[in-house]
């Protein structure tokens, strides 16, 4: 490796460093702003409470990945890292990342099944289009792990192109999540509660969401596509807005819920498993 080839992977690093530790700092962020709401409507919630669990999981397993990333990328580009443990980051981000990705659509899909009266269909589409995602994943790794270059600055290192077709299956199930609630808003509208709160609800957070990890996801695919070795800087960022737009879909789905303990029955309301209990349910369409 020349002099200018160092010094180019030098300022790479340099700016992927810049990438991590703002990242990590709008994580923090995130959490002093929803501080206030996870004391009052996360931490009431008995211990079996799965999506309490997986709030705790999208915070904080979160933060603590983002701290363990502010010591692990410095060693990862000193280039005293072996190929070993080179391959062994490229697992991991890819894991991670799909994991993470996953509990969001988790959290949107028991949204949009409730939604659908609890189709049998609805469920079947969503998993077979995350099962999908898993299986993308499987083979990338598999294809790609010999092939991980033995470079100094390993953390840069090109990224295969063909993690484009996982971003587009993330991005489809996305999709898919959204079209459902845009179609049950369209038919509730016509049923005359189009502007019910847990509709309306639907509608802005799993719009929000969609656009911010499509901008994520695609950004991904973009960099891949042109072998970008900076790519790994999407990866902080999305450990941050996944950890982000989770929790506050969780928290704002809670929040409805208490509140309709307090104001009078809307036509449809919340029938998913957030220990708020409903006396109404979704009516069927």
């Amino acid at each position: 490796m020349d002099g200018s080839t160092v010094i180019s992977y030098q300022l790479l690093a340099r700016e992927v460093n810049y990438h991590l530790v703002s990242s990590f700092v709008l994580l923090l962020w995130d959490i002093v702003l929803t501080s206030k709401s996870e004391i009052e409507y996360i931490w009431p919630k008995p211990r079996n409470s799965f999506f309490k669990w997986l709030y705790f999981f999208l915070r904080y397993f979160s933060l603590a990945t983002q701290i363990f990333h502010q010591f692990a990328v410095p060693y990862l580009n000193s280039g005293k890292a072996p190929r070993s443990t080179c391959s062994a980051w490229y697992i991991y981000t890819i894991i991670l990342g799909q994991v993470q990705t996953t509990a969001v659509e988790i959290i949107l899909a028991v949204r949009v099944y409730a939604l659908f009266n609890k189709s049998r269909r609805i469920a079947i589409i969503l998993g077979l289009q995350m099962i999908l995602e898993y299986i993308i994943l499987v083979i990338l790794v598999g294809d790609y792990f010999n092939k991980i270059p033995s470079i100094p600055y390993c953390i840069l290192s090109k990224p295969p192109s063909q993690i484009l077709y996982h971003a587009i299956a993330a991005v489809a199930t996305q999709s898919t999540l959204l079209g459902l609630s845009l179609t049950k808003h369209i038919m509730a509208r016509r049923a005359g509660w189009g502007r019910a709160p847990l509709v309306s609800l639907l509608i802005r957070d799993g719009t929000a969401t969609y656009l911010l990890i499509c901008v994520i996801f695609s950004c991904i695919g973009s960099f891949c596509k042109i072998r970008d070795e900076r790519t790994v800087i999407m990866f902080f960022w999305l450990i941050s807005t996944i950890s982000s737009c989770g929790c506050r879909l969780i928290v704002n789905m809670q929040r409805l819920a208490v509140d309709e303990k307090f104001t009078p029955p809307h036509p449809i309301t919340s029938e998913i498993e957030f220990e708020v209990p409903s006396k109404t349910s979704f009516q069927s369409m």
